[in-house]
């Protein structure tokens, strides 16, 4: 009976269950819930499923859930584990004995950060790591979602196996969207609406002096993004292209809407150079696109505590042109160049070739605002050095791959997608807020990194193969 209901209301049925059962009912009924989904995961073939559940409870869901708010007490006396960690760690069991698709071309990198990793943490507890199991707690939990780099590839074998990854999460695009407009419009989160959370410090009355600043689901939003300009690329997809633009449009608009100008300049540059050199749209198709997404905004504009966000928003990105003049403080909005890069780099002096590795210094004045300043202040020039030497020869290796290919081949311009987003993404790490780590604090971050870097490795090794050809033992739909 339950198998006749499509998979992702069963999905987005499951989420609805678990918020209320974390946020309206006992500690007992939450711990029972989150045990069995454990279970049906463990025993479930649909991978897909299971990874975009675990993600979107990681993530957050209609302002529910988050970091540290889907957990597990497993010891007593110990904060809950997050189930992002949890579904990690049995997604490695699972895959134990099995061997991946296809050898990463970047598997040499791989196991050169990994050594580094090991390096990281053997360095901490000479430097010095308190022994309290609450730290030696996290720094483990910082470091399991690294395993998905060796799980997924060995769950998910072919392009069918990711493209269920995106049909299940694309209609978070809309969601996070509405979470936006609602939370702006009512000046409360559906999560305080409900009576699930008592309070968010971002959900404020919206007025010419007060701008709102809020920005859920960060990872969703960066997949959801990737993935519909993937599949526009791929040409011989299973989604409309109708129905990806809308995603591309949510996508922008919920960011927009936060007024957090990394991120804008981040998604903009994305979208503007996948449509430039990916997608080579026409004159024609760039004016219809710009015609719609006119529309889209004058619908919004209509409502008077949204225009006045709006006008907010763009103030905010203006400030830029103060900090294009010399002021890093861009107008008195911007702390991250004139105090917090600062501060972290006087810290990375102090050990400037292997930084502090994970240390208590380093847990004590490490600063994800600034990413890369902190890579430094935790693993040095060299792994600073190591971990971008990487990033280039991903890219590199991709585009090359795109250029050497035959213009038939659909991989041509979706390989091209990969180096485009990761162009954008690290504008958003190194402008906003850290992405990019030798380890994981959100397990949402590694589980949208691990889809992101293994799907790209299958793609480069794989033939031109249609994706409803693509051998699978799970089946999905022509068209969304």
């Amino acid at each position: 009976m339950l198998n006749r209901i499509p998979a992702s209301i069963r999905l987005y049925g499951l989420v609805l269950l678990a918020v209320i059962a974390v946020y309206f009912a006992s500690a007992s009924v939450t711990a029972v819930f989150f045990i069995l989904t454990l279970i049906a995961y463990f025993f479930s073939k649909d991978e897909a499923f299971w990874l975009v559940f675990f993600l979107i409870i990681s993530d957050g869901f209609l302002s529910f859930f988050g970091l540290y708010e889907a957990t597990l007490v497993v010891l007593p006396g110990l904060p809950g584990i997050e189930m992002g960690q949890l579904y990690i760690i049995l997604a490695v069991v699972k895959a134990l004995g099995k061997q991946p698709a296809t050898n990463a071309f970047y598997n040499n990198f791989l196991y050169a950060l990994g050594l580094y990793v090991v390096f990281l943490v053997v360095q901490g507890y000479i430097v010095g790591l308190s022994g309290g199991m609450n730290v030696q707690f996290r720094l483990l939990k910082w470091i399991t979602p690294l395993g998905l780099f060796y799980a997924i590839p060995r769950l998910y074998k072919s392009e069918q196996d990711y493209a269920r990854i995106f049909r299940y999460i694309f209609p978070m695009a809309f969601v996070i969207l509405g979470t936006q407009l609602f939370t702006i419009l009512m000046s409360e989160t559906p999560a305080q609406f409900s009576g699930g959370k008592e309070k968010y410090e971002f959900a404020i009355e919206v007025t010419k002096e007060r701008t709102y600043r809020g920005l859920f689901n960060q990872m969703v939003l960066l997949l959801t993004l990737f993935g519909a300009l993937y599949y526009l690329a791929r040409q011989k997809g299973i989604f409309r292209n109708t129905y990806l633009y809308a995603i591309i449009a949510a996508n922008f608009a919920s960011v927009f809407l936060s007024a957090t100008r990394g991120w804008t300049i981040g998604f903009s540059f994305i979208i503007i150079c996948f449509f430039i050199f990916v997608q080579k749209l026409g004159t024609r198709q760039l004016a219809s696109i710009i015609g719609v997404g006119a529309l889209f905004f004058i619908g919004v504009l209509s409502t008077p505590v949204i225009q006045t966000q709006v006008n907010n928003a763009f103030k905010r990105m203006l400030t830029l042109e103060a900090l294009a003049k010399g002021d890093l403080t861009a107008n008195g909005t911007l702390i991250r160049l004139s105090q917090r890069g600062p501060r972290v780099m006087k810290q990375w002096e102090e050990s400037p070739i292997t930084g502090w590795g994970f240390s208590n210094h380093f847990f004590e004045h490490g600063d994800f605002h600034v990413g890369n300043q902190n890579i430094l202040l935790h693993s040095g020039i060299i792994g600073y050095i190591l971990l971008n030497s990487f990033f280039v020869f991903f890219c590199l290796s991709l585009y090359n791959k795109s250029q050497t290919i035959s213009t038939s081949d659909t991989r041509k311009e979706s390989l091209l997608v990969f180096v485009v987003f990761f162009a954008g993404w690290f504008l958003i790490h190194s402008t906003s807020e850290q992405h990019f780590f030798f380890y994981f604090e959100n397990p949402g971050n590694g589980i949208i990194q691990g889809v992101f870097f293994t799907m790209a490795a299958l793609v480069f090794a794989r033939e031109d193969l249609p994706i409803e050809n693509s051998p699978s033992t799970i089946a999905i739909p022509e068209k969304v």
